[in-house]
């Protein structure tokens, strides 16, 4: 036995066998004998007669682990499932150190047969009992980055085979991988630069740096690295066609490339040639040419019953089939396609991932489950949720496309895409302040993001914070934007500009979008709109003719002409503007806004029960419009209808309630009479709109009756910081602050009303008055004078000159101004 184990240490098999023969004829139960030359019979590759003799050493020694062992790694390729056993008995004999190679091996094992849990176990049972087993560190991270894709824990894994052996090629390039996977390249190139300075001639090494710096957009950097390959290894390259294509593909030179291949296919009809000459095709957009690259590939691999295999390699030709008919819009024989690659290799993400798209462009439910199960299979699968989340989005279900958007940022957390359609899902949904929070993260990873910009300047918009919305409106103007994108950020702007009051701003951006769009007739009607604004009502008249040259049956347009004419106070203007509501209303028999215009057109010019009847028309249509009930009212106060206007009024007001309303209703009670009535009306229209300048002016007037001057100073005041050009209210002020004895308030006050309003009678007549009670007699006379040089017609004036004058001591003058006043009345009595 000593003999034979002599020689079989030193290699030395056929006499070690005869030797270890010896043994067994002399004693059968040997198992030991037995072990050896299985052992022997291994080394030798005649497997057959191996296997025997360890199953006979198993049989007289069950605790044998190293037979176990060895009829393990000899089962390994014929019998895994067996081997797994073996290997599995031979470390529950010993699980120590001396036979942590079962561990390994049954690792392995598990590995092909993908039962990756397993494996893991086993390798972290190999570094358990020897940390210095590279090949376990490596297993373990291939495991994890290519089949779990935990890339971190890959990363720390390649970590702990470097630093076991620095010099180890294979760990820097897995790690580069996994570095390349969580999108932190720079890191990724740092460690294919040190594989290269391992290892200098392998041009492999060399294509995985260029491929990186490409895709760190480093393109003179990723080129200089295939030229040098190219240099390094001409000749190499030149035997190779496939590498030499596929390193002019990398350089774009796709023409040179697909020539290398159809040279190579020409000698070598190889399944996989096809198989890259396709991919290069359709990467030179010749999705034809790749198609048919790809059925010759399906043809080489058919068996001989013409049945294609179901391995991987024949369901990436239908996959790659599919996306070639995608790039040619044939959805339907690309969801075939992809349906086919499932149906040769079931565990097929990117083709569930690719019939998904397909589904959901033909509008099929099923798009979903597709989505689902190639998240099943790779749940780190970005676009598979970022596709769920818009199939999610499209159906109205914004809170679970954010969930999807939320996992698909977990996988890339710095992904613009995501963030930018989370934001408009969250805009969607109505989260305005959440949607700007991913779109100013967007912008932040992507400055020249114009939808970024456009959609939070919508979501300030919505938010009511017009001055960030105006100032990305304003960024995005200076940007390079598509026409149709510059003229939604006009009009958009312009909007903002209305609701901000500006529509001077909002014209100039309205007219730029004419610019862009010349045949849009809604934008000419927005402009008609802010110059009526403005009080430019010529110009106004203008946009609406362009409107109606565009879309000669716009009622909007027949409208607004016909309130800009109205706006010109003559006679003619009005005359037009009640063509204008005509036709209006004759296209449109039933627009309430026409009625009403044409009702308040009547009115002006006098024909009050025509007006009448166009109100009423317009209630008879809609009941509920509060406008046509408002207008009524103030044709039946005009007309002496004093408890029908505040019948209409208080129907309106049943309607809604507006500070206009309640005004208009204190100013029907107060000619009624009703004065504490009209007060609670002026007080209650104040509470509904504390910015309602007329509520305070017609509030003050009581108070002013009433003889509270305090109160009636306050709100005339009140009525001037809100219309500081309001010259009643300034009269008014002033004639209460000469009650009040505030002389040079009253003063200031009448300064101001001559000022705003310089040729009112009134006035010069109210501050002769003043200073008539502060026997400032020229003064007096002087505005009296004034007053009536603009209104000369008037009796109650000329008396009260006459009697100013009779104080200064012009009496001549006095008795020729009471002639006058008593020839007016006379001629007035007898009219």
């Amino acid at each position: 036995m000593k003999h034979g184990i002599h020689f079989f240490d030193r290699s030395v098999l056929t006499t070690a066998i005869q030797d270890f023969t010896a043994v067994i004829k002399e004693d059968p139960s040997n198992a030991q004998a037995r072990l050896y030359r299985g052992r022997a019979y291994a080394k030798q590759q005649r497997y057959r007669n191996a296997i025997q003799d360890l199953a006979a050493a198993v049989h007289l020694d069950p605790s044998c682990w190293l037979a176990f062992y060895y009829r393990g790694c000899i089962l390994r390729q014929i019998d895994p499932k067996k081997a797994v056993q073996d290997f599995s008995v031979s470390v529950l004999i010993n699980d120590t150190q001396e036979n942590f190679c079962s561990f390994l091996h049954r690792g392995i094992l598990y590995t092909e047969q993908r039962r990756w849990s397993l494996a893991i176990c086993d390798f972290e049972s190999v570094l358990a009992l020897d940390s210095s087993v590279i090949f376990a560190y490596l297993n373990i991270g291939l495991i994890l980055l290519l089949h779990l894709h935990q890339y971190s824990e890959a990363i720390q894994q390649f970590t702990n085979a470097i630093e076991m052996d620095p010099l180890n090629v294979r760990a820097y390039v897995c790690r580069a991988q996994a570095y390349r996977e969580i999108h932190n390249l720079p890191n990724a190139v740092k460690d294919i630069n040190r594989a290269i300075h391992l290892y200098p001639n392998k041009p492999q090494l060399c294509i995985l740096r260029g491929q990186y710096l490409m895709e760190l957009k480093k393109y003179e950097l990723a080129s200089l690295c295939i030229y040098q390959l190219a240099e390094m290894d001409e000749e190499s390259f030149t035997s190779q066609p496939v590498q030499q294509a596929l390193i002019q593909s990398f350089c774009q030179n796709h023409d040179k490339a697909i020539e290398c291949l159809h040279e190579a296919t020409a000698t070598q009809l190889e399944p996989s040639m096809f198989v890259i000459l396709g991919k290069i095709q359709m990467k030179a957009k010749k999705t034809k040419d790749a198609m048919r690259s790809f059925k010759k590939a399906m043809k080489l691999v058919m068996t001989s019953a013409k049945v294609l295999p179901k391995t991987f390699e024949a369901a990436e030709m239908y996959y790659l089939t599919g996306l070639c008919y995608m790039e040619q819009k044939s959805l339907l024989l690309a969801r075939d396609a992809f349906s086919m690659a499932i149906r040769l290799h079931s565990s097929y993400p990117d083709a569930f991932y690719q019939r998904g798209l397909c589904r959901m462009q033909l509008r099929q439910a099923k798009c979903i489950r597709d989505f689902n199960r190639a998240l099943a299979l790779c749940p780190s699968h970005f676009q598979a949720y970022m596709s769920r989340a818009a199939y999610y989005g499209s159906k109205g279900r914004y809170a679970k496309a954010i969930l999807n958007c939320n996992e698909a940022l977990k996988i890339l957390p710095n992904s613009v895409r995501a963030y930018f359609y989370r934001g408009t899902l969250k805009y969607q949904n109505k989260r305005f302040k959440a949607a700007i929070e991913d779109l100013s993260k967007t912008i932040d990873l992507n400055k020249t993001c114009i939808l970024a910009y456009y959609n939070r300047a919508v979501c300030y918009h919505e938010i009511k914070d017009f001055r960030r919305a105006l100032k990305d409106y304003g960024i995005l103007l200076l940007l390079e934007l598509s026409k149709e994108i510059a003229f939604k950020v006009l009009i958009n702007r312009g909007l903002l500009y209305v609701e901000l009051g500006d529509y001077a701003n909002a014209c100039e951006d309205f007219k730029e979008a004419t610019l862009l769009s010349p045949d849009d007739s809604q934008i000419f009607q927005a402009i008609g709109i802010s110059c009526y604004r403005l009080h430019e009502f010529e110009e106004a008249v203008r946009s609406f003719d362009q409107v109606l040259k565009l879309d000669p049956v716009s009622v909007d347009a027949y409208v607004g002409r016909g309130n800009s004419y109205m706006e010109s106070g003559l006679e003619a203007g009005c005359k037009q503007a009640q063509k204008d509501f005509l036709r209006a209303i004759h296209l449109n028999p039933k627009c309430i806004k026409a009625r009403i215009c044409l009702g308040y057109n009547l009115q002006a010019l006098g024909k009050l029960q025509r007006a009448w009847s166009q109100f009423t028309v317009a209630i008879c249509i809609d009941p509920k419009c509060h406008a046509a009930y408002d207008g009524r009212a103030s044709v039946c106060l005009q007309m002496g209808e004093t408890f029908a206007a505040f019948q209409d009024t208080n129907a309106a007001l049943k309607l809604t309630t507006t500070a206009p309303l309640l005004t208009n209703r204190g100013v029907i009670n107060q000619l009624m009479g009703y004065l504490p009535c009209a007060m609670k009306d002026y007080q209650q229209a104040i509470s509904v709109d504390p910015n309602y300048a007329l509520a305070y002016f017609n509030a003050a007037n009581i108070y002013f009756h009433n003889r509270q001057f305090s109160q009636a100073y306050c709100y005339y005041s009140k009525v001037l910081q809100l219309d500081p050009r309001n010259e009643s209210a300034v009269t008014n002020r002033a004639i209460t602050n000469t009650l009040l004895n505030n002389i040079e308030e009253a003063k200031e006050d009448f300064e101001k009303a001559i000022c705003l309003c310089p040729f009112s009678a009134v006035v010069y007549f109210n501050r002769a008055n003043f200073y008539n009670g502060l026997k400032q007699y020229e003064l007096a006379e002087k505005d009296i004078s004034t007053a009536l040089s603009i209104q000369p017609n008037d009796a109650l004036m000329y008396k009260f000159r006459a009697d100013i004058r009779g104080k200064l001591g012009f009496n001549k003058e006095a008795v020729e101004d009471y002639k006058q006043a008593i020839s007016i009345q006379e001629q007035t009595d007898s009219m």
